[in-house]
């Protein structure tokens, strides 16, 4: 088999583009829902994604093909196809809430005058350009933007630490079980991640060991996130449901910022960079996808398909968006459960039988 991944690349992907799209609107919504006990609904999905990355590290050690392919050897060339079709759905509606909320983050911060959807046209030319492109790019990515990353949630991070009020989290579990779900619930179309790594299945070879580096990855990635909520709460307590972008407010009041003026702005810019990227990772599947069902040879027409598809869709709904928020909040929760949550349960069960079957060669 010809792998255009490495192991290191997967675990880098997950440090590289998982934490960077859940702080900017994220926090806001798990606290609209769960106040004080907003990091347990968080908690709540980043075990259901430990779940199926847990299931899809025993698909990958006994695969002998692609998702693709195991896909084709389980269900037939039709049965496949409809699955596939579901997560080009799955990743074109994951990308919407990330896209839309940077897009206003951008508008709102840079354009003093009356913004529109055309200010946010560089990023579906870049998220166009890495549609086209092989999965080993993504790797290459991932080997440099998991620093970026890093450095800039280190940054934001440090900043605010001397802002927080730990006690603001007590009592735990005072809202309920019910507004904790309903938390985890609606924040759903932000996880899901772990679906990523059923398209890599077969794309790097499995060595001895590799199932534990791959997890606890993903896990110190989710611990990121989980931390983030913890801080965000801990420092806007009963106000933190009106701090929509968060990525910029949660360090604001440093001494640090105070004396020297806004050095948060170096932590901003280095994940807004690397966000760029992580947007795009849904497109990109997205494509990659829609190139396996219909045949297409030439990745560009997918991509034009999938990314210009999203820009359309963003400029039709841009003054009605908070419908389309309140539909992917309260409906789109349970595709999202069963397509990155409960069917890579399944994938260490599907069928390894060895056929011809090209690796992702658009």
């Amino acid at each position: 088999m010809q792998y255009q991944l490495k192991t290191r690349q997967i675990c880098l992907f997950f440090v590289a583009f998982l934490p960077v799209t859940k702080i900017f609107m994220l926090p806001s919504v798990f606290e609209k829902f769960a106040e004080n006990d907003m990091w347990i609904s968080c908690l709540c999905n980043i075990i259901l994604d430990l779940a199926a990355v847990f299931a899809m590290i025993f698909a990958c050690r006994k695969a002998d093909t692609d998702f693709f392919g195991l896909l084709k050897n389980s269900f037939g060339n039709v049965g496949s196809k409809i699955i596939l079709s579901l997560y080009v759905v799955y990743f074109f509606i994951k990308a919407i809430m990330p896209i839309n909320e940077q897009k206003d983050y951008i508008e709102i911060t840079f354009y003093a005058t009356l913004p529109n959807i055309f200010t946010f046209v560089p990023f579906f030319l870049i998220s166009f350009y890495i549609s086209v492109k092989k999965i080993r790019v993504i790797g290459r990515c991932a080997d440099v933007l998991w620093a970026i990353t890093s450095l800039g949630f280190l940054l934001l991070v440090g900043l605010s630490v001397s802002n927080v009020d730990i006690q603001a989290l007590l009592p735990f579990g005072v809202r309920g079980a019910k507004s904790i779900l309903s938390g985890s619930y609606s924040a759903l179309s932000w996880y899901g991640d772990s679906a990523y790594l059923m398209f890599l299945i077969g794309q790097f070879a499995y060595k001895k060991k590799d199932g534990l580096k791959i997890f606890f990855t993903y896990l110190l990635a989710s611990f990121a996130i989980l931390l983030f909520m913890i801080l965000f709460y801990c420092i806007f307590t009963s106000t933190a449901h009106r701090q929509i972008f968060s990525l910029t407010e949660i360090s604001k009041y440093s001494s640090v910022i105070i004396n020297i003026g806004r050095f948060d702005y170096i932590g901003i810019l280095l994940i807004l960079f690397a966000s760029v990227f992580s947007m795009s990772m849904p497109l990109y599947f997205a494509s990659l996808i829609l190139s396996e069902i219909t045949g297409i040879k030439k990745s560009w027409i997918s991509a034009l398909i999938i990314n210009g598809g999203m820009f359309v869709f963003l400029m039709l709904f841009s003054e009605f968006f908070s419908t389309v928020q309140y539909y992917i909040f309260n409906y789109a929760g349970i595709y999202f459960l069963i397509l990155g949550n409960l069917f890579p349960l399944f994938t260490p069960l599907l069928k390894t039988e060895k056929k011809k079957n090209a690796l992702y060669q658009n």
